[in-house]
């Protein structure tokens, strides 16, 4: 059979997949929206494989067309936030973060979904399996609409709220774009577990690529897995159509609510172990590093090192993304190390907006517990309550407000909170931490009214 037919059939799998059961959610939900406006082998793999391969052809460092994307760097796109509209992001707007160029099934083979294998394996499992992508279609699967962000995303708060320069917190300039919304279509690990059989005493599962680059894992603590294992899995669609190259085709993780970097794409690997596991994603990247964070425990005896030493462990594995909220306004930027060069604005520019009634629009999510409010306010002056517009599909998904305003000439700071269901609310500021992660301090939005 030849690859064109192959590649013919698995899509038809793909799409027969997607179209049990899902069909008429997807269509009231995209109506709905439009009303309103991302040669160290894994131990245990056999390197012989990689050496031996023949050299890649090059690739591009970001595939898809990213001209609705804004350009941060060589291999990292941020989404267009000010100009949001729908309750679902189209993958066209959705923000890219991968730290190498883009891996296909052209650049590399074992990425063509007749060659793709999955390996499930591990001390803590008792039947390890290879999968296939026809094995893996064959699965029972869910889908969940979810909200992926990235760590990095706020990062530019840092700079442009808390004074401090780009030597004390380095990292790109996501703005608040590194954020979307998508459904996501998977094999659940409660199935992926029931197939395999997992041992008593497991700790870590181990979720490897090593496709685009030889470091790219991440580890999960196994009862973190187990309590999402119906939430995450192993995903082979977004929106409705398989996985496209910079999003991880044919297959990555989804892990919704944890930030970006624990849905690891172009999967491979999924390991299994009764230790703790350290690798360059929870070591020195990724993680809290800063005089507010403990150096996590961990054991240079027992524990399992991966291309890091124990001295790399500085600061906790950054994990479930806080609330946070936006207004659909181009930040200004003064004091960011760099503006990105497609940015709608220049250095120290103020947006501006025509005097008079306002109809401000904004996002809000809080993806471990769910937005229970969102609250505005203008010129220092007191809180009030902005109106969420329905849906609200619940803590994975953000949702969409709006806020009435009578604008007066001048220039307004104009400040958005979104509270939990556990009653957390966004602070004023957030301890500093070197790498810029996961800043949720309340944004301010600087507008120029004429």
């Amino acid at each position: 059979m030849s690859q064109e037919k192959q590649r013919a059939e698995a899509d038809s799998l793909v799409r027969a997949v997607l179209k049990e059961g899902t069909n008429a959610q997807r269509r009231a939900l995209f109506v709905s929206a439009a009303a309103f406006g991302a040669a160290m082998a894994l131990p245990g793999a056999s390197p012989a494989a990689a050496q031996t391969a023949p050299a890649a052809p090059p690739r591009r460092a970001i595939v898809k067309d990213d001209s609705r994307l804004l350009n941060i760097g060589a291999t990292v796109r941020s989404g267009n936030y000010w100009n949001f509209t729908t309750f679902m992001t189209p993958v066209e707007e959705f923000y890219v973060r991968n730290h190498y160029p883009t891996p296909t099934a052209e650049s590399r083979p074992v990425l063509a979904r007749d060659a793709w294998r999955l390996r499930i394996h591990g001390p803590s499992v008792e039947r390890p399996v290879e999968l296939t992508f026809n094995d893996l279609l064959g699965m029972r699967s869910r889908s969940i609409i979810a909200t992926m962000e990235c760590h990095g995303n706020g990062r530019t708060l840092f700079w442009e709220q808390d004074g401090l320069t780009g030597q004390q917190v380095s990292g790109g300039n996501w703005v608040l774009g590194a954020v979307g919304q998508a459904e996501w279509q998977y094999v659940p690990m409660s199935e992926i577990f029931a197939r395999v059989g997992i041992k008593p005493g497991a700790r870590t599962v181990l979720f490897w690529s090593g496709v685009d680059g030889n470091d790219m894992g991440r580890p999960m603590p196994y009862d973190d897995v187990l309590a999402q294992q119906h939430d995450m899995g192993v995903c082979f669609a977004m929106n409705g159509n398989p996985l496209v190259p910079d999003h991880g085709a044919p297959v990555r993780m989804v892990v919704p609510g944890w930030g970006g970097t624990a849905s690891i794409k172009w999967l491979t690997e999924i390991r299994v172990t009764d230790r703790r596991v350290w690798c360059r994603l929870n070591t020195r990247g990724e993680v809290f590093i800063g005089p507010a964070y403990a150096r996590p425990e961990f054991d240079a005896a027992a524990d399992e090192f991966i291309g890091v030493t124990p001295e790399d462990i500085q600061g906790p594995m950054v994990t479930w993304m806080p609330p946070k909220s936006l207004i659909t306004v181009p930040l200004v930027l003064e004091r960011s190390p760099s503006v990105p060069p497609n940015y709608p604005l220049q250095r120290g520019q103020w947006p501006r907006l025509s005097a008079g009634r306002q109809e401000l629009t904004g996002y809000a999510w809080a993806p471990q517990h769910g937005v229970r409010q969102v609250e505005l306010r203008i010129d220092g002056g007191p809180w009030q309550r902005a109106e969420i517009r329905p849906p609200n599909l619940g803590k994975y998904t953000w949702v969409r407000f709006t806020f009435p305003w009578d604008a007066t000439p001048g220039r307004h700071v104009i400040e958005t909170r979104t509270t939990d269901n556990a009653g957390v609310s966004q602070p004023e500021t957030v301890p500093m931490n070197t790498l810029g992660m996961a800043n949720w301090a309340i944004p301010k939005f600087r507008v120029e009214v004429v």
